[in-house]
C-alpha cells in the first residue's frame, strides 16, 4: 500500500540530475519543482503496484527501491544507481511493483506536464530506459505484460470480453430459461455465476438513471425485467462461455468459480451470524472478490500461445487485483461494493476501526475457503496477523466458526455443483 506523506519542495538542482530533466531551463524546472509532489515514504511501503495506470513517472531522490516483474526477475534501484537517473516504471500500465526496501524520498510528476516541458526527442529518452526487468514493447513483452495491457485497451474500447466456465454458463442458463417470468428466481441463480452477475450489473447500468449505478443483481435483474434477463443468460453461453481443452485453463476456470461461490457463500452466513442487515451483500462482495482473476484467465483463453500454470499464476497473483479494480471502475459498478471488493483482494487491509465492515467479512471468507481447500495459489498469511480475522475473533484455526464455516464451504459447493450438473 502507497503511504507516502507529503514533504516541503526542493530546488531545481535535485531534477538537474535526471535525464532528460537536466536539460530543461530554470523556469521550466521552476515549473516542475512547484506542481511535482514531493513525498517521502517508509520502509516496505508500495510505491507503485504491478498494472497501475495513474499517468504520473516517479523519480527517486534518496533512498533504495525494489523493482520486480510479473515473471519475478528483480532489480534493486539505489539512488546513487545510474538507473536512477531515469523514471521509475514509466510504461503504462505499470509493468512493474515498485516497493520501499529503505525509507525513501522520490518525486510524483504528471507525465502531461512532462510531455509539456519536454520534447518528442526527450520524451522518447524517457520512455525508452531500461533496468535489468526491461520494459519491452507489447511486440516481445511477457505473458503478464501483453495480457493487461490488451485488458486495459479492451477496456477503454468498450469490448472487453469476461468468460463464464462453460459448465456453469450452461446450468445456470438453463435454470433461467425455465423461469419465463420470475425474476427473483432469476436473480438467484445469476448468483452462482460471477461473470453473468457482474455482465446484469453492468447491462441494468445503460437503463438506470443518469449518474447512479445499480446496487446488486436483484436490482439489476428486476430493472432489465426477465425478457431481457434470459436473453442476456442465453448470450453469455453462447457467445462468452468457454470449457478450454488445456489442462491448465480448464483447473483455472475451475479453480476461480469455485472459490468464487465458495466465498460468496461463506461471506453470506458469516454476515447472517454478525446480524448484518443485508448478507447478500456480503454475499456478492464475495463472489465478484476474484474478478480480475477471472478477466485474465479470460484473456489467456484467445492468447496466441500454450500459457504455462506457472505463467498464468504469477500474472493472476500480481496483476489480478488491479484488473479487478479496473473492470469495476470502467463498469460502474456501484462505488461502496466495488471498494469493499478491492479491499478485500489485500490479507492485511486494516481500515483502523474497531467495528468490522463488509471487506473483513470478505476477508475472512476467503481464509476459510483457502483453509477448507488447501489451496496454496495466494495463501494467507498467519491468521493472528490478518486485521480481518482478528476483529471477527476468527483469527485461530480451531475457533468453533471458523471450523463450523470450512464445513460449510465444502458442503455448499458440492450442493451447487450437483444443481449445476457440474462433475
Amino acid at each position: 500500500m502507497n503511504t507516502a506523506e507529503p514533504t516541503d519542495p526542493q530546488s531545481v538542482e535535485e531534477l538537474k540530475r535526471f535525464t532528460p530533466l537536466s536539460d530543461l531551463s530554470y523556469d521550466k524546472l521552476l515549473e516542475i519543482v512547484e506542481k511535482a509532489q514531493w513525498l517521502k515514504a517508509k520502509k516496505r511501503s508500495q510505491l507503485m503496484d504491478l498494472g497501475d495506470t495513474e499517468d504520473s513517472s516517479l523519480f527517486l531522490l534518496r533512498g533504495n527501491v525494489l523493482m520486480e516483474a510479473a515473471d519475478g526477475r528483480q532489480r534493486v534501484i539505489k539512488h546513487t544507481d545510474t538507473a536512477a537517473r531515469s523514471p521509475l516504471s514509466r510504461l503504462r500500465p505499470s509493468r512493474y511493483r515498485v516497493s520501499a526496501l529503505t525509507p525513501v524520498h522520490y518525486i510524483k510528476i504528471s507525465n502531461a506536464l512532462l510531455d509539456e516541458l519536454t520534447d518528442l526527442e526527450d520524451s522518447s529518452e524517457m520512455i525508452s530506459s531500461h533496468y535489468l526487468v526491461e520494459e519491452t514493447s507489447e511486440g516481445n513483452a511477457d505473458f503478464s505484460a501483453q495480457v493487461v495491457a490488451r485488458i486495459y485497451e479492451d477496456l477503454q474500447k468498450h469490448v472487453l470480453r469476461m468468460l463464464s466456465w462453460h459448465p456453469v454458463a450452461l446450468g445456470v442458463s438453463r435454470q433461467i430459461l425455465a423461469q419465463p417470468k420470475d425474476v427473483s428466481a432469476i436473480a438467484r441463480w445469476v448468483l452462482l455465476d460471477p461473470v453473468l452477475a457482474l455482465k446484469f450489473m453492468k447491462s441494468a447500468q445503460f437503463q438506470h438513471r443518469p449518474g447512479g449505478s445499480v446496487p446488486n443483481v436483484a436490482s439489476a435483474t428486476s430493472q432489465m425485467g426477465s425478457q431481457k434477463a434470459r436473453k442476456l443468460a442465453f448470450m453469455n453461453l453462447f457467445r462468452e462461455s468457454r470449457d478450454p481443452r488445456t489442462l491448465a485453463l480448464q483447473e483455472a476456470f475451475r479453480n476461480a468459480w469455485e472459490r468464487s461461490v465458495s466465498v460468496a457463500a461463506v461471506a453470506k452466513r458469516l454476515a447472517a451470524e454478525l446480524g448484518r442487515k443485508d448478507p447478500a451483500e456480503a454475499e456478492l462482495a464475495g463472489l465478484l472478490h476474484n474478478i480480475g482473476e477471472t478477466t485474465i484467465i479470460s484473456y489467456a483463453y484467445s492468447y496466441y500461445r500454450e500459457v504455462s500454470v506457472q505463467e498464468l499464476h504469477n500474472c493472476t497473483l500480481m496483476f489480478g487485483k488491479e484488473t479487478g479494480r479496473m473492470v469495476l471502475s470502467h463498469w460502474n459498478i456501484y462505488h461502496s461494493l466495488a471498494q469493499n471488493v478491492c479491499d478485500a483482494t489485500e490479507w492485511l487491509h486494516d481500515h483502523g476501526r474497531r467495528e468490522p465492515d463488509l471487506s473483513d467479512i470478505v476477508i475472512a471468507a476467503r481464509a476459510c475457503v483457502q483453509i477448507s481447500r488447501k489451496d496454496e495459489s495466494n495463501p494467507p498469511p498467519p491468521l493472528p496477523q490478518i486485521p480481518a480475522l482478528k476483529r471477527l475473533r476468527l483469527d485461530t484455526p480451531d475457533s468453533i466458526l471458523a471450523t463450523e464455516l470450512r464445513t460449510f464451504a465444502d458442503s455448499y459447493l458440492e450442493e451447487t455443483k450437483l444443481k449445476l450438473g457440474i462433475e
